[in-house]
């Protein structure tokens, strides 16, 4: 009995899966179940990245979940990648006592919610309408057999390809799994390739190369190398051009330094003249200078009087016009002296 359900479960996996490969052009079933499909799309800086939707064990039941395969920052996306959005998180709500279209071979009595249209939400609510519609992630006209592009049916009923059209649903279960299953990739080897990487583990390691190299996870991995190294080259041109930038900064100051030096040492040379003239030394000097001959005046005054060669009243007038010469000078002196020192 479980394995019915499993295998009904499988079914109805296989059934969204062909379903999304009509819906999205560009889809690519991931493994051999069907129950992983990526569904490319350019971000708005023109990185090219995919919508992954896994299906669990017990989907439809259980909401698919949604992740962006390239870090993001975006108000849906949380830092894992996975995307939330409203018709994600009601999944549960659309449970089978809703009424909704019944799809061709999901089993009788199953009304399952409508996957396209939750991602279609998760791409509208990530790129924004206009550019999620402009690549073709909205919808558009469809067929007389509802497959949008160039894809028909042949006579089994099965999706066959036109030129430019959808690959089928089978070939990528087939295609798909020879890339990315290792028991596939394991069969296609001969039997002495097989008893060589047993023997050799060199051998085993390149053939886990080779094959490791084409998962969705190593062209992501190889995506991120080559913009890191855009980006290095991109910081290695800058560093080179801020210090060129440098280098014009390091001649442009050089060069106002040596006109200012000039311009200081020839206002230096003009300042060292003026004090050499009128410098406090030279300010000291000459009070002193005044102050000697005041006192020498007031000294040949007084001797002049004691000789009796000057009347008195001539001998006052003059005496004390001396000495006040005498005192205001040596006060200036004593001022200079002062200032000089402080």
């Amino acid at each position: 009995m479980q394995a019915v359900e499993q295998q009904q479960a499988l079914y109805r996996r296989r059934d969204y899966t062909d379903e999304l490969l009509r819906s999205f052009p560009g889809a690519q079933v991931v493994n051999a179940e069907g129950s992983v499909v990526d569904l490319p799309f350019q971000l708005s800086s023109g990185r090219s990245t995919a919508l992954r939707v896994s299906f669990p064990q017990q989907f439809p039941h259980d909401r698919p979940v949604l992740c962006v395969l390239v870090p993001l920052q975006h108000p849906s996306v949380d830092p894992s990648g996975r995307v939330h959005v409203r018709g994600l998180e009601r999944w549960g709500a659309l449970g089978a006592h809703h009424l909704f279209p019944q799809r061709g071979g999901i089993p009788t009595g199953i009304t399952p919610p409508d996957l396209v249209a939750v991602i279609r939400e998760a791409f509208e609510a990530i790129l924004g309408e206009a550019a999620a519609a402009k690549q073709g992630l909205l919808g558009g006209p469809a067929s007389a057999d509802g497959v949008t592009g160039n894809a028909a049916r042949g006579r089994d009923g099965q999706l066959v390809s036109l030129p430019g059209a959808v690959v089928s649903p089978s070939n990528f279960y087939d295609n798909n799994s020879n890339s990315l299953e290792p028991s596939v990739f394991m069969e296609g080897l001969s039997t002495a390739k097989l008893r060589e990487m047993l023997e050799n583990e060199a051998e085993l390691k390149k053939a886990a190369a080779t094959w490791l190299k084409d998962t969705p996870a190593a062209r992501a991995l190889e995506d991120v190398r080559r913009q890191n190294r855009a980006a290095a080259e991109d910081n290695q041109a800058l560093a080179r051009a801020i210090e060129e930038a440098r280098g014009h900064v390091a001649i442009v100051r050089s060069g106002d330094y040596a006109a200012t030096r000039a311009l200081f040492e020839e206002l230096y040379k003009r300042q060292d003249a003026v004090l050499a003239k009128m410098g406090t030394t030279k300010l000291l000097e000459r009070l002193r200078q005044e102050a000697d001959k005041a006192d020498a005046a007031s000294d040949d005054l007084l001797d002049r009087f004691q000789m009796g060669n000057l009347s008195v009243e001539a001998f006052v007038e003059q005496y004390v016009a001396a000495r006040e010469a005498f005192h205001i000078t040596d006060l200036k002196r004593q001022a200079a002296e002062h200032s000089n020192l402080t």
